[in-house]
């Protein structure tokens, strides 16, 4: 994947100093939205995988970038026409009208305590009522009131109440399913996953069947919708307690030194860009003793939209993010984050490279609320985040809060990210289980998260390049099924304890080799 590291910000500008830049202020102006323009499609290659260079340093060139400073435009609200649904008419039932007097033809007949004399063919006598022959030797049937109606009849009415709204519950109930059923269909779920995980005992089989485990994947393709192929830049573990419907999540951080294949170890987000999900999936349960149920992968449109939709996010820009440059570039990170989303987005298309050098400096620390673009690149910069570890951190957290301000939204503004989003996601679920996942989001609640490894070690190790070690495999592995799936005194499988042991091996690392040791997040 790309990190931007040899963009220049100062195309043929020369060396340009912060004073001159045209920086975002902490709260000033309204959130900016993304125009509703088509995005510029874009290609990579991952054909030689084999030959994949694993070091920081792999990451591949754009192009140089000319700082400019046009204003963003906005996007037109989408409107939606109200349904108006007919009233229901109730019918009046006329009775015969008393002898000697006309009929009256179109009026109903009223009966009241004041005009004894009127009386209708239908009315029939409640409790104490009596009747009197007519004039002409014919039975009459007595008079009757509201408060001496029939048991017997109100019962029927009240049946019949029940029936209609009864009824009402149904078309409402299935008027929704097909609703999400119509949204649904527009998501990619012809992607296969062969599930093989290892030999795992039975009590560990049943634990797990409790819970249903999600891969959520962030892909790294240059190409809007297609997530077939890339590199992985996320990597999340998404365990859901079926019961309570409680979530807790994990990165796993791209760079972790894994088993990937067959018998080849590298970092693991190589598996997605090798194997495509399928390959990513089984290699978190062969590393990681799980049993992933299913995946999600987006790209970086994606993210970017569903945040505009949400109207930005208000995150935290620090001063080491304001102070920190590329050490390649030696020109801001963060900025250059921003400036290459932007433009692989298209996200200004009136500006000669899709993006505006406003949206990528900001002149003081403080909580600035985000666009789209800005929010990809801001969980994309590895650099004054505490590397690969710290840039996951800042990733969960972003996700947290998508989840939080989608389950207030209203439901048009849930029937929009539906509308740009399912078009360009991809998944292996079922439609039966998106739409059962879809009708419970308010349930769901993120009640943890952390990253993985929780003990870890840094460094360049030769030709393997730029890893993360956990220290060891094994002992980490223990602690993510006691954290994910509260299973205590787990017993990792041979096959990762084998795992575990090549890893160390490789890197000359033990358990006692640790030098970060990441603890779950403290917001949660």
């Amino acid at each position: 994947m790309s990190n931007f590291e040899d963009y220049d910000l100062t195309r043929g500008n020369g060396n340009r100093s912060r004073a001159g830049r045209t920086p975002n202020r902490v709260n000033n102006g309204a959130p900016r939205r993304r125009p509703d323009s088509q995005y510029s499609q874009g290609q990579m290659n991952y054909d030689n995988y084999d030959n994949y260079d694993m070091s920081y340093g792999d990451e591949m060139d754009m192009y140089n970038y000319d700082l400019q400073g046009e204003t963003m435009g906005q996007g037109a609200p989408r409107q939606g026409a109200p349904r108006q649904g007919a009233p229901r008419q109730a019918a009046s039932r006329a009775g015969a009208p008393r002898q000697g007097q006309p009929r009256r033809s179109s009026q109903p007949v009223r009966h009241s305590a004041s005009h004894p004399g009127t009386r209708s063919s239908s009315s029939r006598s409640g409790r104490g009522g009596s009747s009197r022959p007519s004039s002409a030797g014919a039975s009459r049937r007595p008079s009757s009131s509201k408060k001496g109606s029939s048991p017997k009849k109100n019962k029927k009415k009240k049946t019949r109440r029940t029936v209609i709204v009864v009824e009402v519950v149904i078309l409402l109930v299935l008027a929704l399913v097909f609703f999400l059923w119509n949204k649904i269909s527009k998501i990619d779920t012809g992607i296969k996953y062969e599930k093989e995980t290892n030999d795992l005992d039975e009590a560990t089989v049943e634990l797990l069947s409790n819970y249903t485990t999600i891969a959520l994947f962030g892909v790294d393709n240059r190409s809007t919708g297609n997530t077939d192929s890339g590199n992985s830049d996320t990597i999340m573990i998404a365990a859901i307690n079926n019961d309570t419907k409680e979530v807790k999540l994990v990165s796993v951080q791209r760079d972790t030194y894994l088993k990937v294949d067959d018998d080849k170890y590298r970092k693991c987000n190589y598996a997605y860009g090798h194997s495509g999900p399928d390959g990513a999936c089984n290699m978190l349960n062969a590393n990681l003793d799980i049993s992933v149920d299913g995946f999600v992968a987006v790209d970086f449109w994606t993210l970017a939209t569903v945040v505009d939709d949400l109207g930005g996010l208000e995150l935290e820009i620090t001063q080491k993010m304001i102070n920190t440059d590329n050490p390649d570039t030696h020109q801001n990170a963060l900025a250059g984050y921003i400036a290459e989303v932007e433009n692989v987005l298209n996200y200004h298309p009136d500006e000669k490279d899709g993006w505006k050098k406003s949206d990528c400096y900001f002149d003081s620390p403080g909580t600035y609320k985000l666009n789209g673009a800005q929010v990809v690149g801001y969980c994309r910069n590895r650099y004054a985040v505490d590397n690969d570890y710290g840039r996951a951190a800042n990733q969960r957290m972003v996700v947290n809060m998508i989840v939080e301000k989608a389950k207030k939204a209203d439901l048009v503004t849930l029937n929009k990210i539906t509308d740009h989003v399912f078009d360009n996601m991809s998944t292996n679920l079922s439609k039966t289980q998106l739409i059962s996942m879809a009708t419970a989001v308010k349930d769901y609640e993120i009640v943890g998260s952390s990253g993985f490894p929780f003990d870890l070690t840094t460094g360049t190790f030769g030709s393997k390049g730029s890893l993360v070690v956990p220290c060891t495999l094994s002992t980490n592995v223990v602690k993510l099924h006691e954290y994910l799936y509260d299973q205590q005194d787990y017993t990792v499988t041979e096959s990762v304890q084998a795992i575990s042991d090549k890893v160390s091996s490789d890197t000359g690392t033990s358990e006692g080799s640790a030098t970060v040791n990441q603890t779950p997040d403290s917001s949660q």
